[in-house]
Protein backbone atom coordinates (compact mmCIF):
# COMPACT_ATOMS: atom_id res chain seq x y z
CA UNK A 1 0.00 0.00 0.00
CA UNK A 2 1.37 3.45 -0.30
CA UNK A 3 2.66 4.94 2.01
CA UNK A 4 0.49 8.21 3.00
CA UNK A 5 2.73 11.52 4.32
CA UNK A 6 0.29 13.38 6.99
CA UNK A 7 2.26 16.29 6.40
CA UNK A 8 0.28 16.06 2.93
CA UNK A 9 -2.91 14.83 4.27
CA UNK A 10 -3.09 17.85 6.82
CA UNK A 11 -2.77 20.40 4.20
CA UNK A 12 -5.23 20.07 1.12
CA UNK A 13 -3.17 19.86 -2.00
CA UNK A 14 -2.53 23.56 -2.43
CA UNK A 15 -0.32 25.03 0.10
CA UNK A 16 -2.33 29.16 -0.80
CA UNK A 17 -3.14 30.82 2.29
CA UNK A 18 -3.97 33.82 3.26
CA UNK A 19 -0.48 34.81 4.85
CA UNK A 20 -0.90 37.13 7.60
CA UNK A 21 2.03 36.03 9.82
CA UNK A 22 4.54 34.47 7.78
CA UNK A 23 7.00 37.39 7.75
CA UNK A 24 6.08 40.98 8.51
CA UNK A 25 2.87 41.29 10.14
CA UNK A 26 -0.24 41.08 7.61
CA UNK A 27 -2.20 43.84 6.77
CA UNK A 28 0.69 46.08 7.90
CA UNK A 29 1.19 49.90 7.55
CA UNK A 30 1.58 49.48 3.62
CA UNK A 31 -2.11 48.10 3.57
CA UNK A 32 -4.31 50.93 3.25
CA UNK A 33 -8.14 50.57 4.19
CA UNK A 34 -10.32 48.16 2.43
CA UNK A 35 -12.58 49.42 -0.50
CA UNK A 36 -12.90 49.52 -4.38
CA UNK A 37 -11.70 53.28 -4.00
CA UNK A 38 -8.98 52.60 -1.10
CA UNK A 39 -6.39 51.39 -2.84
CA UNK A 40 -4.02 48.73 -3.00
CA UNK A 41 -4.02 46.38 -0.41
CA UNK A 42 -1.12 44.05 0.49
CA UNK A 43 -0.89 41.18 2.60
CA UNK A 44 1.76 38.94 3.56
CA UNK A 45 1.87 35.68 1.95
CA UNK A 46 4.43 33.32 3.67
CA UNK A 47 6.99 35.74 2.78
CA UNK A 48 5.59 36.38 -0.25
CA UNK A 49 3.72 39.75 -1.00
CA UNK A 50 0.35 39.56 -2.60
CA UNK A 51 -1.03 43.01 -3.67
CA UNK A 52 -4.93 43.34 -4.12
CA UNK A 53 -6.19 46.45 -6.41
CA UNK A 54 -9.74 45.70 -5.92
CA UNK A 55 -11.18 43.60 -3.47
CA UNK A 56 -11.82 39.89 -4.58
CA UNK A 57 -15.30 38.99 -6.06
CA UNK A 58 -14.73 35.19 -5.99
CA UNK A 59 -12.71 32.46 -3.76
CA UNK A 60 -11.47 29.26 -4.24
CA UNK A 61 -10.66 27.69 -1.14
CA UNK A 62 -8.83 24.01 -1.19
CA UNK A 63 -8.41 22.30 2.21
CA UNK A 64 -10.57 22.66 5.24
CA UNK A 65 -9.10 25.52 6.78
CA UNK A 66 -9.35 28.68 4.20
CA UNK A 67 -13.30 28.34 4.62
CA UNK A 68 -13.42 28.33 8.16
CA UNK A 69 -10.98 31.29 7.88
CA UNK A 70 -13.34 33.30 5.79
CA UNK A 71 -16.03 32.62 7.77
CA UNK A 72 -14.72 33.84 10.81
CA UNK A 73 -13.83 36.58 9.23
CA UNK A 74 -16.77 37.89 8.10
CA UNK A 75 -16.43 36.75 4.47
CA UNK A 76 -18.15 33.59 3.87
CA UNK A 77 -20.15 35.00 1.24
CA UNK A 78 -17.34 35.28 -0.80
CA UNK A 79 -16.43 31.83 -1.20
CA UNK A 80 -17.53 29.91 -4.35
CA UNK A 81 -15.37 27.62 -5.19
CA UNK A 82 -14.06 24.75 -2.64
CA UNK A 83 -11.30 21.77 -3.24
CA UNK A 84 -11.31 19.37 -0.26
CA UNK A 85 -13.45 16.76 1.88
CA UNK A 86 -17.23 17.03 2.92
CA UNK A 87 -16.18 14.93 6.19
CA UNK A 88 -14.43 17.71 8.16
CA UNK A 89 -16.20 18.85 11.62
CA UNK A 90 -17.07 21.98 10.32
CA UNK A 91 -19.61 24.41 12.32
CA UNK A 92 -22.99 24.43 11.08
CA UNK A 93 -22.65 27.83 9.34
CA UNK A 94 -18.85 26.92 7.86
CA UNK A 95 -20.71 24.15 6.43
CA UNK A 96 -23.47 25.71 4.71
CA UNK A 97 -21.00 27.58 2.84
CA UNK A 98 -19.14 23.86 1.84
CA UNK A 99 -22.11 22.82 0.62
CA UNK A 100 -23.61 25.74 -1.39
CA UNK A 101 -19.70 26.01 -3.00
CA UNK A 102 -18.98 24.39 -6.32
CA UNK A 103 -17.21 21.60 -5.27
CA UNK A 104 -13.92 21.31 -7.88
CA UNK A 105 -12.52 17.92 -6.55
CA UNK A 106 -12.92 15.86 -3.15
CA UNK A 107 -9.10 15.54 -3.18
CA UNK A 108 -7.52 18.65 -2.41
CA UNK A 109 -4.54 16.88 -3.42
CA UNK A 110 -5.49 16.80 -7.32
CA UNK A 111 -6.00 20.78 -7.78
CA UNK A 112 -3.93 22.24 -10.57
CA UNK A 113 -3.48 24.89 -12.37
CA UNK A 114 -6.09 24.30 -14.92
CA UNK A 115 -9.00 23.69 -12.01
CA UNK A 116 -7.78 26.97 -10.70
CA UNK A 117 -8.23 29.02 -13.59
CA UNK A 118 -11.12 27.13 -14.85
CA UNK A 119 -13.10 27.58 -11.65
CA UNK A 120 -12.72 31.76 -12.60
CA UNK A 121 -12.32 32.68 -8.94
CA UNK A 122 -10.09 35.66 -8.44
CA UNK A 123 -8.32 34.66 -5.31
CA UNK A 124 -7.02 30.83 -4.33
CA UNK A 125 -6.93 30.36 -0.88
CA UNK A 126 -5.77 26.67 0.54
CA UNK A 127 -2.61 25.16 1.98
CA UNK A 128 -0.62 23.47 -1.17
CA UNK A 129 -0.59 22.49 -4.47
CA UNK A 130 1.53 19.34 -4.74
CA UNK A 131 4.86 18.47 -3.74
CA UNK A 132 8.04 19.54 -5.51
CA UNK A 133 5.85 22.87 -6.82
CA UNK A 134 7.61 25.84 -6.42
CA UNK A 135 5.11 28.50 -4.70
CA UNK A 136 6.70 31.56 -6.23
CA UNK A 137 6.73 30.47 -9.46
CA UNK A 138 3.43 28.91 -9.26
CA UNK A 139 2.26 32.23 -7.93
CA UNK A 140 3.34 34.03 -11.07
CA UNK A 141 2.03 31.92 -13.30
CA UNK A 142 -1.59 32.45 -11.50
CA UNK A 143 -0.75 35.93 -11.41
CA UNK A 144 -0.04 36.91 -14.77
CA UNK A 145 -3.72 34.72 -15.71
CA UNK A 146 -5.08 37.59 -13.35
CA UNK A 147 -5.52 35.19 -10.54
CA UNK A 148 -4.00 35.95 -6.63
CA UNK A 149 -2.29 33.12 -4.46
CA UNK A 150 -2.67 33.09 -0.60
CA UNK A 151 -1.29 30.79 2.09
CA UNK A 152 -2.47 29.65 5.23
CA UNK A 153 0.15 31.33 7.72
CA UNK A 154 -0.06 27.83 9.49
CA UNK A 155 2.01 25.99 6.66
CA UNK A 156 4.30 28.10 6.05
CA UNK A 157 6.84 26.38 8.38
CA UNK A 158 6.61 23.40 6.02
CA UNK A 159 8.35 25.15 3.18
CA UNK A 160 11.89 25.52 2.99
CA UNK A 161 12.88 28.97 3.70
CA UNK A 162 9.73 30.20 4.50
CA UNK A 163 9.05 31.57 8.19
CA UNK A 164 6.46 32.21 10.29
CA UNK A 165 7.58 35.69 11.68
CA UNK A 166 7.81 33.96 14.98
CA UNK A 167 3.98 33.56 15.08
CA UNK A 168 2.75 31.36 17.28
CA UNK A 169 -0.13 28.82 15.75
CA UNK A 170 -3.22 30.66 17.44
CA UNK A 171 -1.53 33.75 16.54
CA UNK A 172 -1.14 32.88 12.81
CA UNK A 173 -4.70 31.94 12.43
CA UNK A 174 -6.02 35.01 14.34
CA UNK A 175 -3.84 37.31 11.83
CA UNK A 176 -5.00 34.74 9.18
CA UNK A 177 -8.80 36.12 9.93
CA UNK A 178 -7.21 39.69 10.44
CA UNK A 179 -6.22 39.47 6.86
CA UNK A 180 -9.31 38.15 5.23
CA UNK A 181 -10.96 40.74 7.20
CA UNK A 182 -8.59 43.76 5.86
CA UNK A 183 -8.89 42.28 2.12
CA UNK A 184 -12.78 41.89 2.06
CA UNK A 185 -13.64 44.73 4.11
CA UNK A 186 -15.23 42.74 7.22
CA UNK A 187 -12.73 44.23 10.20
CA UNK A 188 -15.25 44.29 13.27
CA UNK A 189 -16.21 40.66 12.39
CA UNK A 190 -13.04 39.65 11.99
CA UNK A 191 -11.95 41.60 14.81
CA UNK A 192 -14.99 40.12 16.95
CA UNK A 193 -14.17 36.42 15.76
CA UNK A 194 -10.51 36.73 16.82
CA UNK A 195 -11.82 38.16 20.42
CA UNK A 196 -14.13 34.86 20.54
CA UNK A 197 -11.43 32.18 19.61
CA UNK A 198 -8.44 34.01 22.11
CA UNK A 199 -11.21 33.82 24.93
CA UNK A 200 -12.40 30.48 24.15
CA UNK A 201 -8.26 29.02 23.80
CA UNK A 202 -7.86 30.57 27.64
CA UNK A 203 -10.65 29.10 29.32
CA UNK A 204 -9.98 25.84 27.72
CA UNK A 205 -6.58 25.94 29.37
CA UNK A 206 -7.64 26.96 32.68
CA UNK A 207 -9.90 23.97 32.92
CA UNK A 208 -7.33 21.42 33.17
CA UNK A 209 -4.82 21.29 36.17
CA UNK A 210 -1.62 21.26 34.83
CA UNK A 211 0.92 18.94 36.46
CA UNK A 212 4.52 20.09 36.05
CA UNK A 213 6.62 17.75 33.81
CA UNK A 214 4.28 15.58 32.22
CA UNK A 215 5.27 14.53 28.49
CA UNK A 216 2.95 13.93 25.38
CA UNK A 217 4.17 12.39 22.62
CA UNK A 218 2.13 13.78 19.52
CA UNK A 219 1.21 11.19 16.62
CA UNK A 220 -0.27 10.81 13.09
CA UNK A 221 -2.11 7.54 12.77
CA UNK A 222 -1.94 5.99 9.09
CA UNK A 223 -4.02 2.84 8.87
CA UNK A 224 -0.69 1.56 7.29
CA UNK A 225 3.14 2.76 6.96
CA UNK A 226 5.01 4.60 9.02
CA UNK A 227 3.96 6.44 12.45
CA UNK A 228 4.87 10.57 11.87
CA UNK A 229 5.34 13.40 14.74
CA UNK A 230 4.98 16.99 14.97
CA UNK A 231 7.34 19.27 16.55
CA UNK A 232 7.13 22.67 18.68
CA UNK A 233 6.31 24.11 14.81
CA UNK A 234 3.19 22.20 15.04
CA UNK A 235 -0.06 23.38 16.23
CA UNK A 236 -0.94 20.12 17.94
CA UNK A 237 2.19 21.05 19.91
CA UNK A 238 1.11 24.63 21.12
CA UNK A 239 -2.31 22.58 21.82
CA UNK A 240 -0.41 20.40 24.23
CA UNK A 241 1.57 23.28 25.83
CA UNK A 242 -1.12 25.40 26.52
CA UNK A 243 -2.92 22.35 28.59
CA UNK A 244 0.25 21.67 30.66
CA UNK A 245 1.91 19.42 28.43
CA UNK A 246 5.28 19.17 27.31
CA UNK A 247 5.85 18.07 23.73
CA UNK A 248 8.88 15.23 23.40
CA UNK A 249 9.95 16.37 20.54
CA UNK A 250 9.65 20.18 21.46
CA UNK A 251 13.37 20.86 20.27
CA UNK A 252 12.78 19.20 16.77
CA UNK A 253 12.40 22.13 14.62
CA UNK A 254 9.93 20.66 11.84
CA UNK A 255 6.20 20.87 11.69
CA UNK A 256 6.25 16.96 10.80
CA UNK A 257 8.44 14.38 10.50
CA UNK A 258 8.78 10.64 10.77
CA UNK A 259 10.90 9.33 14.21
CA UNK A 260 12.23 6.56 14.55
CA UNK A 261 11.53 3.38 16.48
CA UNK A 262 14.32 4.37 19.13
CA UNK A 263 13.19 7.96 19.59
CA UNK A 264 9.92 6.94 20.14
CA UNK A 265 10.50 4.49 22.96
CA UNK A 266 13.11 6.80 24.04
CA UNK A 267 10.67 9.32 24.48
CA UNK A 268 8.68 7.58 27.83
CA UNK A 269 5.51 9.48 27.37
CA UNK A 270 3.36 9.74 30.01
CA UNK A 271 0.23 10.76 27.04
CA UNK A 272 0.03 10.06 23.50
CA UNK A 273 -2.13 12.42 20.91
CA UNK A 274 -3.12 10.30 18.77
CA UNK A 275 -4.09 12.27 15.34
CA UNK A 276 -6.21 10.10 13.00
CA UNK A 277 -8.58 10.92 9.68
CA UNK A 278 -11.65 9.11 9.62
CA UNK A 279 -11.40 8.80 6.10
CA UNK A 280 -8.29 8.86 3.99
CA UNK A 281 -4.98 8.09 4.78
CA UNK A 282 -5.69 6.67 8.09
CA UNK A 283 -9.79 4.87 7.78
CA UNK A 284 -10.25 4.80 11.74
CA UNK A 285 -13.31 6.39 12.80
CA UNK A 286 -13.36 5.27 16.81
CA UNK A 287 -11.36 6.52 19.48
CA UNK A 288 -10.85 2.56 20.44
CA UNK A 289 -9.94 2.14 16.53
CA UNK A 290 -6.72 4.25 17.18
CA UNK A 291 -6.36 3.00 20.34
CA UNK A 292 -5.65 -0.82 18.79
CA UNK A 293 -4.00 0.21 16.21
CA UNK A 294 -1.29 1.49 17.89
CA UNK A 295 -1.53 -1.45 20.27
CA UNK A 296 -0.56 -3.12 17.12
CA UNK A 297 2.62 -0.86 15.86
CA UNK A 298 5.72 -2.93 16.77
CA UNK A 299 7.59 0.42 17.26
CA UNK A 300 5.77 0.87 19.91
CA UNK A 301 5.91 -1.84 22.10
CA UNK A 302 8.20 -1.10 25.25
CA UNK A 303 6.41 2.45 25.22
CA UNK A 304 4.35 1.88 28.44
CA UNK A 305 1.58 4.69 28.03
CA UNK A 306 -0.40 3.06 24.87
CA UNK A 307 -1.40 0.23 27.26
CA UNK A 308 -3.62 2.92 29.20
CA UNK A 309 -6.52 4.11 27.61
CA UNK A 310 -6.13 7.19 30.05
CA UNK A 311 -2.84 8.05 28.27
CA UNK A 312 -4.19 7.96 24.88
CA UNK A 313 -5.63 11.05 23.55
CA UNK A 314 -7.37 10.54 19.94
CA UNK A 315 -8.02 13.55 17.83
CA UNK A 316 -9.66 13.97 14.92
CA UNK A 317 -6.41 15.53 12.69
CA UNK A 318 -8.88 18.38 11.81
CA UNK A 319 -9.10 19.38 14.96
CA UNK A 320 -5.22 20.07 15.34
CA UNK A 321 -4.70 22.00 11.79
CA UNK A 322 -4.23 26.00 11.55
CA UNK A 323 -7.57 27.12 11.57
CA UNK A 324 -10.75 27.90 13.85
CA UNK A 325 -10.98 24.19 14.12
CA UNK A 326 -8.09 24.35 16.16
CA UNK A 327 -9.69 26.35 19.10
CA UNK A 328 -12.58 23.22 18.71
CA UNK A 329 -9.55 21.04 18.97
CA UNK A 330 -7.86 22.54 22.29
CA UNK A 331 -11.99 22.46 24.12
CA UNK A 332 -11.93 19.09 23.42
CA UNK A 333 -8.42 18.17 24.55
CA UNK A 334 -9.04 20.12 28.05
CA UNK A 335 -12.26 18.12 28.43
CA UNK A 336 -10.71 14.83 28.20
CA UNK A 337 -7.63 15.73 30.04
CA UNK A 338 -9.44 17.88 32.91
CA UNK A 339 -9.89 15.83 36.14
CA UNK A 340 -13.26 15.09 37.39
Amino acid sequence: MKRINPWMVAMPALILTVATACGSPVGSADSAPTGSSAGPITLDSCGREVVFDAVPRSVLAVGSEAPALLAAAGAGDKLTHYAGSLQVPFDEATKSLVDDAVRITEDSHDVSYEMILGSGADVVIGTDIAAGVDLDSLAERLDSAGVQMLTVSGYCAGFEDRSTGGLSGFEQIYRDVESYGKLFGTEQVAAESVQSMRDRVAAAAQRVDQEVGLRGLPLYVPAAGTLGSYGHESLVSEQMSLLGMDNVFTKVSKRYFEPSTEELIASAADKVFAMYLPTGSSALETDQDVREALRDRPELDGLSAIDDDAAVVPLNYYYSSPGPLAVDGIELLAERLAKP
